[in-house]
């Protein structure tokens, strides 16, 4: 018997259990998960996809006790930037779609749909490139031999696309293969003096390619220091050679601004075709090289509605 004292409100307990991993339960970022180990049973079968997590991304944030106006949370992120879609479609989306599908999506992680209606938006969302990327295997990477070496006996052949939102142009982390084997890391440290990680077997990269969470390009290329893969087109299942950059960091902001300029021109040149819904798409494309390109900023804020 417990004192009405002793007895936790369930808001609290329900903070207590999404706390794993997140610093507090009001965070956009919080989640909950049933994690089985050692002395514990889920009691049902915890199939991949299946989502136990509770995240407030996408939603509309609490707003602090006392009657403030204030939110409990400033890294607020509306559902239309994670999923770009019209607020029309976001809506029907939510209706229609399962809470993990909806779920997985307010996470930027690659939704399995669970019945046909998740199918069909699936579906969508691979034609129009708004799906999150799935991402790469890191869980196994801390249980390899170690691989290491000189730059020089390396050769990038493949990338991650988990870039930001799973849209281009962006920077992806490179996977290597050492020159005299076939052994390969995913790349941490591409400033060390030497290239460091676990060491993966080939069948490792067979499955991280086959399941979409690595592109391979279509002809590897020397690994070098200080050096990032910054790929430019997606939906591609072998980046050739025009479909990335292999940059040293310096260089990199100077290409997505290049990048930005020449999507202002396309940009500019729809519109003197009087193509206004053209324009604007080429505009937003330029901004996923460079946010804050002004050019682009003033050319969409004159866009007519």
């Amino acid at each position: 018997m417990h004192d009405e004292d002793d007895i936790i409100p369930l808001g609290d307990a329900a903070e207590l259990y999404s706390r794993e991993g997140t610093p507090c339960a009001t965070c956009t970022c919080s989640y909950m998960t049933l994690r089985q180990g050692a002395g514990t049973s889920l009691g049902f079968r915890a199939d991949g996809g299946l989502t136990l997590r509770v995240c407030k991304k996408g939603h509309e944030p609490l707003v602090a006790a006392e009657g403030t106006d204030e939110l409990w949370c400033a890294d607020f992120r509306p559902f239309a930037e994670i999923v770009p879609l019209p607020g029309d479609d976001i809506q029907r989306m939510q209706e229609e779609c399962t809470r993990g599908f909806v779920g997985d999506l307010a996470q930027g992680v690659r939704p399995l749909p669970r019945n046909g209606q998740d199918l069909r938006w699936y579906d969508r969302g691979l034609r129009e490139g708004w799906l999150p990327p799935h991402r790469i295997q890191e869980s196994g990477l801390g249980s390899g031999a170690s691989l290491h070496g000189p730059w020089e006996q390396f050769v990038v052949v493949g990338a991650t696309p988990a870039w930001q939102d799973g849209h281009t142009p962006a920077l992806a982390q490179s996977v290597l293969q050492a020159r005299d084997r076939r052994s390969y890391l995913l790349l941490l440290h591409p400033d060390a003096e030497e290239v460091r990680g676990h060491e993966q077997s080939h069948g490792w990269w067979v499955n991280q390619v086959s399941s979409g969470a690595a592109k391979p390009l279509s002809t590897g290329i020397a690994a070098q220091r200080g050096h990032r893969l910054l790929v430019l087109r997606g939906g591609e299942q072998t980046l050739a050679a025009h479909a990335y950059r292999y940059l040293p960091r310096t260089d990199v902001d100077a290409e997505l601004h290049r990048l930005a300029d020449e999507a202002l021109s396309t940009a500019q040149a729809a519109l003197r075709r009087k193509n206004p819904v053209v324009a604007r798409i080429l505009a937003r494309q330029g901004l996923r090289a460079a946010a804050d390109h002004p050019g682009l900023l003033a050319f969409l804020a004159k866009l007519p509605e």
